[in-house]
């Protein structure tokens, strides 16, 4: 396992790489900012419940987070950026709108079932369906 400061800066690199604040993430794992804060400046270190949720908010293993090398990040940094060139007609998340990351974030949280749900909510509010 990974020694507490590199789990505090990768746990940093992977929120401001996607452009949330604290305050966002530790919204979405339901904990105060201050509880979070003190993740990512090494005070304390999360548990494993709390690195899953992590983890489904930014798309990556949880072995990703504990496991990788602080240049992992900047790997990942770079397949973002390599990819965005690659794919200029594909939105990446973290180029997207607050609001819309939020949405991204909180659905990633969500069990299969509840996804469902999202998707059919949103597939019978869409203005567009009633033009098929």
């Amino acid at each position: 396992m990974m020694k507490n400061p590199e789990l505090a800066r990768q746990m940093r690199a992977l929120r401001t790489i996607n452009h949330y604040t604290q305050q966002q993430i530790a919204d979405l794992l339901n904990i105060d900012r201050t509880t979070y804060t003190s993740y990512e400046i090494s005070k304390n270190t999360p548990d494993v419940m709390l690195l899953d949720a992590f983890a489904r908010i930014f798309h990556v293993d949880v072995d990703f987070i504990l496991h990788a090398d602080t240049q992992n990040v900047e790997k990942l940094r770079d397949a973002v950026e390599t990819y965005g060139e690659e794919h200029k007609t594909c939105s990446i998340v973290s180029q997207l709108e607050k609001d819309e990351r939020l949405l991204i974030a909180n659905y990633r949280l969500l069990s299969e079932e509840d996804k469902a749900k999202v998707r059919a909510l949103a597939e019978s509010c869409n203005p567009m369906q009633d033009a098929k």
